[in-house]
């Protein structure tokens, strides 16, 4: 995003949310303030003489109503905004002639909950609207206008936590309004435990906070505010009551990332965190993770970019986003009725050994060596007593398990799983080459790719009726995550859940290997899950390590060629499969996604101007799939658009 310019409008007022915004938009492109100073006589007014921060103007400083017009048209070309940004910060900022901006127009709207009807009218203004306060989406939206929710957050180097002790049992920061709920409260939570509050910012805020067992927070008619997120990534323990309809009890849950309270036990709740102290700091560091996984403000600018000029259909959900903040965290109660995960760790690596892969430069010993640094425990299972013997003890080794003959990849991984108890399991081929950013890659998309059951870095669309692929993935032919049918099984993630609840299980009948990877990919669809494929390049494998070593490959009491094994598996992998489908009725099943890929790129060709590499690519679809109806449509089509390109 280095080009992009973006023009970032609000009051220059230091301690308002703009300000967070523009120190996460100067972090990803060229950014430009513009608006009116804060009148100074709101600093009293507002009791904000604890800024402690300097009053500066913006870089393009203007009154409170300036007219864009005039500002575009004394304004070079080269400094004109690919984005113009309004944010919410102190009333009676309201730019006039915004259609002179040469550019999309978005704002973000923050205390919808106190100034809708005004938020309503002003929106109107605006090709794009993101709203912090999520219940009233609908309110927008009923004119007609393109909402979305997107939360408030944190800034994780200014909301840090200070290495300082715990003075204060309970902590807050904010302002108190005599009789009102807030106040009354506080003065509850007084009565019996020691409370500290004060009108502070910034550095001050978070060093109170960080000297606080426990920081108090009240909703204004259940808005999702900053305090929620502020708290949470210095540390300390949030208490807060539940702001209904605001999205807060999808991200965090009570007793897992945070506490809450109601009206008439918040004295008892309050007193039993202060009386369980690791309890506590368990839940306080938890959320504090959560919060920088998922609740930044860089996250808010990449969501806000993404919808506003990326063309992504809509921001984060709050399912999306709690599972986006939970990658790298254990879970707490998920999966307890399917076995549940009691690993310190959050994956595992499971890797199948038989021999030293003579056929290829890496081996279990240099894999060992990759995951040296990489948390997560590694789980072997040796197919045979030679390797076992001489690297059992091996100090990357978590657990292993030792076969006195070799008992095949599909048995080899669920043994493995069978050992992990982690939320999310890799499966490592013994010659591989990997880095942590490879794994990072694949266990972010594992939790954020819609549906995904299974991820890995190459892959391919196949074709059941003649088990071969249509086409191939290998590493740097593709850009963007792809659900495809099958994930190649040499590095490959899935979640530990889905084996525990049988959903997905590995065939045991293609002992000793081939067709795996096709028969889970059809497991996965079946499931109405989905299989996709991630850009990395941080990993590096050659195909049959060990089997283009071997002249058979002994398993169990007999040995085979490869030639004979994959026969034999091929009618194994399809009788199996035509007598699932024949039997459900889900002949579905087996439609390849190939079709879709080719027709959607072929239309990008299109649209690029490449017609004849469209029609090339159709071609090969048509004569593939020649029962196909969509393709023989769609072939004419392109017959006729490279017939108008000639002319």
């Amino acid at each position: 995003m280095i080009d992009l310019h973006v023009w970032l409008a609000y009051v220059a007022y230091p301690v308002t949310t703009a300000v967070y915004f523009e120190r996460a938009l100067r972090k990803r492109c060229r950014t430009t303030t513009i608006g009116p100073p804060l009148p100074r006589e709101l600093i009293e007014k507002w009791q904000l003489q604890n800024m402690n921060l300097p009053l500066t103007e913006q870089e393009i400083s203007t009154g409170p109503t300036p007219d864009i017009a005039e500002i575009i048209a004394s304004t070079a070309p080269k400094d004109q905004p690919d984005l113009y940004l309004w944010i919410e910060s102190v009333g009676g900022h309201y730019p006039v002639n915004l259609t002179a901006l040469p550019c999309p127009k978005a704002c973000y709207l923050i205390d919808s909950h106190l100034n809708l009807p005004i938020h309503l009218e002003w929106a109107q203004n605006f090709d794009v609207v993101f709203i912090a306060q999520r219940e009233y989406l609908d309110d927008f939206r009923k004119l007609g206008m393109k909402v979305h929710w997107l939360p408030l957050g944190c800034d994780p180097e200014v909301h840090r936590q200070h290495d300082v002790p715990k003075i204060h049992p309970v902590g807050f920061v904010g302002g108190v309004m005599p009789g009102s709920r807030r106040q009354q409260l506080l003065s509850k939570l007084a009565d019996e435990i020691p409370v500290h509050y004060e009108r502070c910012f910034w550095d001050e805020m978070a060093l109170l906070f960080s000297r606080s067992d426990i920081v108090f927070n009240e909703a204004v008619r259940n808005d999702l505010n900053m305090r929620v997120f502020e708290v949470m990534s210095t540390g300390s323990f949030l208490l807060t009551d539940m702001a209904r309809n605001s999205g807060q009890d999808e991200l965090f849950r009570d007793g897992e990332d945070y506490g809450v309270y109601n009206d008439n036990n918040i004295c008892d709740v309050a007193k039993f965190y202060l009386n369980n102290e690791e309890l506590r700091k368990q839940i306080a560091s938890r959320g504090q993770r959560l919060a920088h996984n998922a609740h930044t403000y860089g996250h808010r600018v990449d969501d806000l970019l993404s919808v506003a000029l990326d063309n992504r259909p809509d921001t984060f959900s709050a399912r999306e986003l709690r599972e986006r903040s939970l990658v790298g965290l254990a879970a707490v109660d998920e999966g307890l009725s399917s076995g549940l995960c009691i690993s310190d760790v959050t994956r595992s690596f499971v890797i199948p050994v038989l021999d030293m892969s003579p056929a290829s430069e890496y081996n279990i010993l240099t894999l060992l060596q990759d995951l040296q640094q990489v948390p997560g425990d590694v789980i072997v299972v040796f197919n045979g007593q030679e390797v076992a013997d001489k690297l059992k003890d091996h100090p990357r080794i978590t657990r292993y398990a030792i076969m006195k003959q070799n008992i095949g990849v599909a048995r080899a991984w669920n043994l493995g799983l069978e050992i992990a108890a982690t939320p999310t399991v890799f499966i490592l081929n013994a010659d591989l080459h990997v880095e942590e950013s490879a794994i990072d890659a694949l266990e972010q998309a594992l939790i954020s790719l819609p549906n995904a059951a299974c991820v890995g870095p190459q892959g391919s669309f196949f074709e059941f009726a003649l088990a071969r692929d249509y086409t191939y993935f290998d590493k740097g032919t593709f850009s963007q995550p792809m659900e495809i049918d099958a994930v190649s099984g040499f590095f490959f993630a899935i979640k530990l859940q889905h084996f525990n609840d049988k959903t997905i299980r590995f065939e045991n009948a293609y002992t000793p290997c081939y067709f795996e990877e096709w028969d889970l990919g059809l497991q996965i669809k079946s499931a109405g899950l989905k299989s996709y494929i991630v850009p990395t390049s941080a990993y590096d494998h050659h195909w049959s390590g060990t089997i283009r070593a071997l002249r058979e490959i002994s398993f169990y009491e007999r040995s085979e060629t490869a030639g004979e094994i994959l026969l034999r598996n091929r009618i194994l992998f399809l009788n199996k499969w035509r007598g699932i489908t024949g039997r459900e009725n889900n002949r579905h099943v087996l439609k390849s996604g190939f079709i879709d890929f080719a027709t959607n790129t072929a239309s990008n060709l299109i649209e690029q101007g490449k017609c004849e590499e469209s029609r090339k690519l159709v071609d090969y679809v048509a004569q593939r799939c020649p029962e196909e109806s969509t393709i023989v449509t769609f072939k004419r089509f392109i017959e006729v658009m490279v017939s108008k390109a000639g002319q």
